[in-house]
């Protein structure tokens, strides 16, 4: 009975979003910074492994939607993937918290960094494509959808403040390899008591689908998802420096202990909360389109105080500006995804949410690259090798790798936004013209 009350409801749907940003934040945020500062691993090999991890992790992602748009089974496309990766995206990010330490600080540790952070990645790959499929499927109302992905991003942010703000103190306190164990069990439970409370649609199932060669020609010819997919590119590269540069911001920039990372991002995420309401309301005001251009140029505007202060007062105010801007980011970033897919859906007839999702994810997935580059620049323009060696200059590498970068990408990202068309609701609603 009680599963029957809660199916499908948006907030049991949005605990799996607070589970995957519990453990997903806590590597992408705090893992550089564990290789680097705790154990001395050489930001060269960290760079080097994040190519490798970048462009397998870009691969997998368009075959893990394709063959989740073409499962079928009693339970569903999206839900059998899901029990299975989630398990695997727990234990891998617990273990690459762990490493043996036999395996000192040269090659043997990098190999270790490298390939738990692929295990760790391929998981959560796996976990949000298919979690993110079903948004648009489970919500066919745009309202519906919207209030849906607003209590969705919301438990997104709370999850940040768990897996980025309070880590350093987690950490103080118990150390990162407790820490990661905690988060994972903690994160798998909820993700695991979501997705087992989500009823897929057996309509959806019964569509036939097209070839991968077909698919992947239809992403190819669709100028929309080449523009989204740059824009969210450029946003990606510029969460992934923000999240990593924190510590480095707090410890190097601001001469602070690194356990001050903590107020910092609670500013950024705490803020945040509140302010993914307004733009809510805001989108259902404007619309969708228009509140993502809004909030990108925000994001990248908001940054630019954080280069001019230099204590931690100043950095948390200007902090919460730069909450802001996420909030209205993270709002629109799925809602514009599923236009996308409604768009092509009207167009050939065909639900392929996975497909377009790991698309999507196949170009933002990346945008490692992008953080690679940077840290090999930090490397060359600083000196910046590890925390025994941080350069002539870390306070000034430090700020260029949290704010100066961020903000040409996201000039870059508001760019791309301009140029998105996005076919009248009505249009969308119409009968497919085509097929493929």
């Amino acid at each position: 009975m009680e599963k029957n009350k809660t199916c499908n409801r948006p907030w049991r749907y949005s605990l799996a979003m607070f589970g995957l940003s519990i453990a997903g934040y806590m590597y992408v945020t705090y893992g550089t910074f564990f290789y680097t500062e705790t154990i001395g691993l050489s930001m060269k090999l960290i760079a080097l492994g994040n190519v490798l991890y970048a462009v397998w992790d870009a691969f997998n992602d368009p075959i893990a939607g394709y063959l989740s748009d073409r499962t079928r089974t009693r339970w569903g496309r999206r839900k059998p993937w899901l029990l299975v990766s989630v398990p695997v995206f727990v234990l891998s990010s617990i273990l690459f918290f762990s490493p043996p330490a036999s395996l000192g600080t040269g090659v043997g540790l990098a190999v270790y960094f490298t390939v738990f952070l692929m295990l760790t990645e391929t998981g959560n790959t796996i976990s949000t494509v298919n979690y993110h499929s079903l948004l648009p499927e489970l919500y066919r109302d745009e309202k519906r959808r919207n209030q849906a992905n607003a209590l969705r991003q919301a438990m997104q942010l709370v999850g940040m403040i768990i897996g980025v703000s309070l880590v350093p103190m987690i950490t103080a306190a118990i150390g990162y390899r407790a820490t990661a164990l905690a988060l994972g069990l903690l994160s798998g439970a909820l993700i695991l008591y979501s997705i087992l409370g989500c009823r897929e649609r057996s309509e959806f199932s019964q569509s036939e689908q097209p070839g991968l060669l077909a698919s992947l020609k239809a992403l190819a010819t669709n100028a929309n998802f080449w523009l989204v997919s740059v824009s969210h590119f450029f946003y990606q590269s510029t969460s992934g420096l923000l999240l990593a540069g924190i510590p480095f911001y707090i410890k190097y920039a601001l001469q602070l202990p690194d356990s001050n990372a903590t107020f910092l991002s609670a500013a950024v995420f705490v803020s945040a909360i509140p302010s993914m309401y307004l733009w809510y309301r805001l989108i259902n005001r404007l619309g969708t389109l228009k509140c993502w251009r809004i909030a990108l140029a925000w994001l990248g505007l908001s940054l630019v105080p954080m280069y001019f202060v230099h204590s931690l007062l100043p950095a948390c105010l200007a902090g919460v500006l730069v909450g802001v801007g996420i909030a209205g980011v993270t709002a629109n970033l799925d809602m514009v995804n599923s236009v996308l897919i409604e768009d092509d859906a009207a167009r050939y007839g065909v639900r392929r949410e996975a497909t377009f999702f790991a698309g999507i994810s196949f170009i933002t997935r990346l945008s490692s690259l992008t953080r690679s580059g940077v840290f090999l620049l930090l490397f060359t323009l600083f000196g910046f090798e590890s925390g025994e060696n941080p350069g002539a200059m870390p306070g000034t590498a430090a700020r260029f790798m949290m704010i100066v970068f961020p903000i040409a990408l996201m000039a870059f990202s508001v760019c791309a936004s301009l140029l998105v068309r996005f076919r009248a609701p009505a249009a969308r609603a119409a009968k497919p013209a085509a097929k493929l």
